[in-house]
């Protein structure tokens, strides 16, 4: 995580044997994050090759190729350290393959030592990058996996994050993160090679999959359960990539991807503003819209405008909508609270929940006054989902303030501080009780 750092005139002088410490953590977390930008495409790239039925033995070669260069960078880091590890990767798989042959099942063009040196170079070639990301992404949301286990391992293999990480981010144990790796590589080795997207008899069904999981990936990045990182841009970028790629290939650029991919745009666009100095959530209200990024904003208007073609409405169209006018409004206060209101009528229409039913709540308050938003988030006390939402009883806390009933609210906000699932939240809403009148 970046943080204020020591100028070289500011830090305390240091020994050689410091330095040498120093320098070999530096070659560390650059080798971690580099492992982690580039594991997607090695193991996608590797599975590509090698069949999906030897994916461990992909994950093996990436796994020494990160050994190798965490060994041979201690003292000092190569002029390209990218396609040092590729090329460590390239080396180890045919050592691999080679000593494998014998008791291993491998894909026909890796039978002959030219094939077998050619297809590897292909396969981790930048062109190929795409293609095998995707046919990845693909044969992992398979629709006879539960949604949870998509998102585990388009994390795991297409974002790089370990399975304490994602562990981490959904509050269960390793164990089940493990499991669920498990089906997934069951359900792969059942596949004689990689898809190509375009040629899948079940495209639609998976697209729906795909897109679901890297709904619920932004989500996780943008207010997350982590409790130490609420908030993980990492995420968010990659849920944002990911869509992203799907709108290269003829079968999945479609107009719920394009409205997605708006959706990840003006959402991330915000997240500079999200958290203040302090770690602390900032209310929409008073994020300074100065700081939000006006180029993914714009790029977010390009793809909305590319989902504007064919009669059906999705789910992503409308969330996307309502993205779009909070990213345009100077403020909360000249939001189009009409429209928005409008594209919640329709969400609530088509993919009711509470949370949904929430959200439109807040904005008929923005609409219609005060009183019509308590009415509405009365109406939902009874749904069970909400009993344990730290938003839920926010929400009506920031009703009853505006309201004048700052005993109420009080009273609201102390419960949203019960159920906070991080420092980030309870600290918010501590503020707001700070923030009340005494009555």
């Amino acid at each position: 995580m970046d943080g204020p750092g020591l100028s070289p005139v500011d830090g305390p002088a240091t020994s050689p044997a410091d330095g040498e410490a120093a320098a070999a953590a530096s070659s560390s977390e650059l080798v971690e994050d580099l492992f982690r930008r580039e594991y997607a495409h090695l193991v996608s790239a590797l599975t590509r090759a090698l069949g999906p039925s030897n994916l461990p033995l992909a994950e093996d070669v990436v796994h020494d190729a990160l050994v190798s260069a965490m060994h041979a960078w201690r003292f000092g880091l190569p002029r390209n350290p990218k396609a040092w590890i590729i090329r460590a990767a390239h080396n180890r798989a045919i050592d691999i393959i080679r000593r494998e042959q014998r008791r291993r099942s491998f894909l026909p063009e890796l039978a002959t030592t030219t094939a077998l040196t050619d297809t590897i170079e292909a396969a981790l070639a930048p062109a190929a990058e795409g293609a095998a990301q995707l046919g990845m992404m693909f044969a992992v949301c398979d629709p006879g996996l539960s949604p949870g286990t998509h998102v585990t391992l388009i994390l795991r293999w297409l974002c790089g994050l370990s399975p304490r990480e994602i562990a981490q981010a959904f509050l269960v144990d390793v164990q089940t993160i493990d499991r669920r790796l498990h089906r997934g590589r069951d359900k792969l080795r059942a596949l004689g090679r990689l898809p190509e997207v375009d040629d899948l008899p079940d495209v639609g069904v998976r697209r729906d999959s795909v897109l679901r999981s890297l709904y619920l990936l932004f989500n996780e990045g943008y207010h997350g359960s982590d409790p130490q990182e609420p908030v993980r841009p990492f995420l968010c970028e990659e849920a944002l990539r990911l869509a992203e790629l799907l709108l290269r290939t003829r079968a999945t650029a479609q107009p719920q991807t394009y409205a997605m991919a708006a959706l990840f745009c003006f959402d991330a666009a915000r997240l500079p503003t999200r958290l203040d100095e302090h770690g602390v959530f900032v209310p929409l209200e008073d994020q300074d819209r100065g700081r939000w990024d006006r180029a993914r904003i714009e790029r977010g208007m390009t793809y909305l405008a590319g989902a504007a073609t064919g009669d059906h409405l999705s789910r992503w169209h409308l969330e996307a909508g309502i993205a779009c006018e909070h990213a345009i409004a100077p403020s909360v206060r000249e939001t189009d609270w009409d429209r928005v209101t409008g594209f919640y009528d329709l969400l609530v229409q088509q993919s009711w929940s509470p949370v949904v039913a929430l959200n439109r709540a807040l904005a008929v308050a923005e609409r219609d006054g005060v009183d019509a938003g308590r009415r509405e988030l009365a109406a939902l006390a009874g749904e069970r989902t909400l009993s344990r939402y730290p938003f839920y009883f926010a929400a009506r806390a920031d009703l009853e303030r505006r309201a004048g009933r700052h005993g109420a609210a009080r009273e609201d906000y102390r419960q949203a501080v019960a159920l906070a699932r991080s420092r980030a939240e309870r600290e918010s809403y501590q503020r707001r009780i700070a923030s009340l009148k005494t009555s």
